[in-house]
């Protein structure tokens, strides 16, 4: 989720979710791999053939649909302390755009959903609160990504799926539904049983401002099983970051720690489950600090 984000109370949430959705692809034309993960898919969408040995995972190219069956909380503390659970289902519709992939989403089920502290609608010019789960499943958006599982800033804001309509104001959940998407797949190839560490500038949105950040990532190939005819590889992965922008004087800081796992279905080229646990540590200067903790679990299935 790299849209730019409304200012709102969910936008702690948002923010939060930074480095959970993307997507990407691989030719559908891949080598099969050995049951032990000893060989790996052959060249496509542009990457470079793994070595021997390595399993190089991307998401297929072409379109697509999948539901995501996903529990999600979230708790923060930014002078204010709120939280946000849900379990809910999204859809997932994935078009081919030229060698990038658009994932548009909208949420079809909530089974259960929770907002306290700050993060609770409040009345607004008289109106009563909105209803959340009305809201929710109203809520659509899209995004762009490269064929890896990258995120494309500007391509995602000019979509016209997330064209503002002139003289609409922003609600509390603007982009919501951003946290419905494909699990970021590693970038480097993988060897099994082998961490694999990779390095990476990139800039991260808080508000209006753009704070550049360094992360370091960890990926360990823990195993490839053969289920009910399926080739599963089960990912481990780790990752540390941080950045700082000065702004008026005030310099705006954010360091994160990430780590979770994630099932990916080899022959079908998709995602099966992930798990995510990401904690974030916000600096705002003489304004304060804050905190947020999110726990991701989620499936996937056909639709």
């Amino acid at each position: 989720m790299s849209r730019r984000l409304a200012p709102s109370r969910l936008t702690h949430l948002l923010l939060a979710l930074t480095m959970i959705t993307g997507a990407s692809a691989l030719d559908a034309g891949c080598k099969k791999a050995a049951d032990d993960g000893s060989s790996a898919p052959g060249e496509g969408g542009g990457a470079k053939a793994p070595k021997t040995g390595e399993l190089l995972l991307r998401y297929k190219a072409g379109a697509f649909s999948l539901k995501e069956n996903a529990k999600i909380s979230v708790t923060f503390t930014a002078g204010q302390t709120g939280s946000f659970s849900v379990d809910a289902t999204g859809l997932l519709e994935v078009s081919d755009q030229g060698g990038k992939l658009k994932v548009a989403h909208k949420i079809l089920e909530i089974r259960d959903l929770t907002m306290e502290g700050a993060m609770k609608p409040e009345a607004k010019d008289g109106k009563p609160p909105p209803d959340p789960k009305e809201a929710l499943l109203k809520a659509t958006g899209a995004s762009l990504v490269d064929l890896r599982g990258e995120t494309d800033a500007p391509g995602t804001k000019a979509l016209p799926e997330n064209k503002k309509e002139p003289g609409k104001e922003d609600d509390d959940f603007a982009g919501v539904g951003d946290f419905l998407g494909l699990p970021q797949l590693p970038e480097p190839a993988l060897v099994l049983g082998k961490p694999v560490k990779h390095e990476k500038q990139d800039e991260q949105a808080m508000g209006g401002l753009k704070i550049p950040t360094e992360e370091e990532a960890t990926y360990t190939l823990l195993k490839v099983d053969q289920v009910d005819g399926r080739r599963l590889a089960e990912i481990k992965f780790e990752s540390e970051s941080s950045g700082a922008v000065e702004t008026q004087g005030q310099l705006i800081s954010i360091d994160g720690l990430s780590e979770g796992t994630i099932v990916f279905d080899l022959d079908a080229q998709l995602p099966v489950r992930v798990h995510i646990e990401q904690t974030q540590n916000f600096s705002f200067g003489s304004q304060g600090s804050g905190e947020s903790r999110v726990v991701i679990d989620a499936t996937y299935e056909p639709a």
